[in-house]
C-alpha cells in the first residue's frame, strides 16, 4: 500500500461510489461514509497489482465489489450468531423449547402473551391471521409481542 493508490483513489471517487451502489451500499445508510473508507483502503491496497493488468480500472471494481461483498457477509453473519434482538424458537431445538416452557410460569403472562407464545411462536401463525381471529390491530399483538419477548428473555437470562 503506497501514497499513489490513495491519490488515485481519491481521484476515482466516482468509481468507488458505483461499486458502493453495486452492492447495495447507498449514501442513505448510516454507515455509508464508513464503508466509503474501507473501499478507499482496499482501493489503495490493491491498486499496485492492478498496474500489472491490461485494464487497472476493471480490475480495481471487481476486486472492490469482491472484498465489499465478503465484508458484508461477514457482518451478517456476526449479526446473526450475536444477535439478542429475538428469541428464535427455530434455532433451539424441541426438547430445549419444552424444558423452556416447562419453567415458564404462565400465570405472569398476560392471555393475549399466551396466546402468542402458543399459536405465534410455536404454532408460527402470522400476526395478520391472528389479528382476524381476536378482532384486534397487527400493531397492537406486535406491541404484545414485543413484550412476550422481553419476558422470555428475561426468563432465559436467569
Amino acid at each position: 500500500m503506497n501514497e499513489q493508490g490513495f491519490i488515485s483513489a481519491i481521484k476515482n471517487e466516482r468509481l468507488i461510489h458505483g461499486v458502493l451502489k453495486r452492492v447495495h451500499i447507498y449514501p442513505t445508510r448510516i454507515d455509508y461514509e464508513d464503508y466509503f473508507q474501507e473501499a478507499v483502503i482496499l482501493y489503495a491496497l490493491g491498486f499496485e497489482q492492478a498496474q500489472k493488468q491490461t485494464n487497472p480500472k476493471v480490475y480495481l471494481y471487481q476486486r472492490l465489489v469482491w472484498k465489499l461483498t465478503d465484508l458484508l457477509r461477514k457482518e451478517k453473519q456476526y449479526k446473526e450468531v450475536h444477535s439478542l434482538e429475538e428469541f428464535d424458537f427455530q434455532r433451539v431445538e424441541a426438547t430445549e423449547i419444552l424444558n423452556l416452557i416447562q419453567d415458564v410460569d404462565l400465570e405472569n403472562f398476560a392471555k393475549m402473551e399466551i396466546v402468542l407464545l402458543q399459536e405465534h411462536f410455536i404454532n408460527q401463525e402470522s400476526l395478520v391471521i391472528l389479528a382476524k381471529r381476536y378482532n384486534c390491530s397487527t400493531r397492537n399483538l406486535r406491541h404484545w409481542r414485543s413484550k412476550l419477548r422481553s419476558k422470555l428473555q428475561m426468563m432465559v437470562a436467569s
